[in-house]
């Protein structure tokens, strides 16, 4: 079931985070230093919606570059694994109550 949670929930941010990469085109969010800047509403948008994918893609680079130890790409990892399992809990339950029907049918 872990894995089943993993995947759906890495599934579902990556595709979130190609889907806008494909529609910003030319207006990819670029950090400026300037706290006005942070609070426009696609960063917070990929934030929310295809964090686990950027973090996961982050910390892939930080390893490549050699800037973390084995105990913060440990770690990392588990935190990445532990946001995306939240995410797949919540497509899982999206998905049973879409198909499934209302919670109150179950054990019927």
């Amino acid at each position: 079931m872990l894995f089943v949670l993993l995947a759906a929930g890495f599934g579902v941010s990556f595709l979130v985070l190609d889907i806008s990469r494909s529609a910003a085109c030319r207006s990819w969010p670029t950090t400026d230093g300037t706290v006005a800047g942070r609070f426009r509403l696609f960063p917070v948008f990929l934030a929310l919606f295809a964090g686990p994918s950027l973090f996961a893609g982050t910390i892939w680079r930080m390893h490549l570059s050699g800037s973390l130890s084995p105990v913060e790409i440990i770690l990392a990892g588990v935190i990445a694994s532990g946001w995306a399992a939240c995410y797949g809990l919540l497509v899982a339950e999206g998905a049973w109550l879409l198909f499934a029907g209302s919670p109150s049918s179950f054990g019927q």
